[in-house]
């Protein structure tokens, strides 16, 4: 599989917290051009970037457990074949699953219309190891249960980084629960132990 080393994320921004905070809304609408490799490294780097030497990451996660991964759907971004990716934090960089249009079959899969998931320049798909999770809170009432209320709040808590940081950047982005869980795992090919918790559209605006 081939890995591409992705652009050295910033460390400061011209845009202060409190006007991303102002700035921050839903975008279903995109223009039809492709975004930056430069601005999606720095979107991956919010969502689960690592922070230093210590391996913490940018969102926090009960008991630094971290059970998400991070998949890229790539539709029109710079200098990327079009086809599916996985965001490696160990050295900020993308491994190339497998190429071809795939946010097509997500908008299939989408429930209702949804047709920002097949315009999006790139989809960001959140995977959780739910079962990891229940298994490591299983003493937590209720019992085997637990880990799945984690796993969705460190979704929330990188979906807020990615979003923050895409308003920075003005790229355009909306939060998808909606979907079909069993067929986005397929589309995708995902490891039986990965549940799909979360898709984020984004595009230029």
């Amino acid at each position: 599989m081939m890995k591409i080393k992705l652009p050295q994320q910033e460390t400061e921004n011209s845009i202060s917290l409190e006007s991303a905070f102002r700035k921050r809304e839903t975008k279903r609408e995109y223009l039809d051009t492709p975004i930056s490799l430069t601005k999606l490294s720095q979107i991956l780097f919010a969502a689960q970037g690592r922070r230093g030497n210590d391996n913490k990451l940018t969102a926090p996660s009960a008991q630094g457990q971290y059970p998400i991964s991070t998949y890229i759907v790539v539709n029109k971004v710079s200098g990327l074949t079009p086809g599916l990716y996985q965001f490696d934090n160990s050295d900020h960089s993308l491994v190339e699953m497998k190429t071809g249009l795939i946010s097509e079959q997500l908008e299939e899969a989408a429930l209702g219309e949804q047709a920002w998931v097949g315009n999006a320049a790139a989809i960001v798909v959140l995977a959780g190891n739910i079962q990891s999770m229940n298994q490591h809170f299983s003493e937590q009432p209720p019992l085997n249960k637990r880990g799945e209320r984690y796993n969705y709040i460190e979704v929330g808590a990188i979906v807020q980084n990615m979003q923050l940081q895409g308003t920075a950047l003005d790229i355009g982005m909306v939060l998808v629960g909606g979907f079909n869980n069993d067929k986005v795992k397929t589309i995708l090919s995902l490891p039986t132990e990965l549940e799909p918790s979360a898709l984020v559209c984004m595009g230029n605006i």
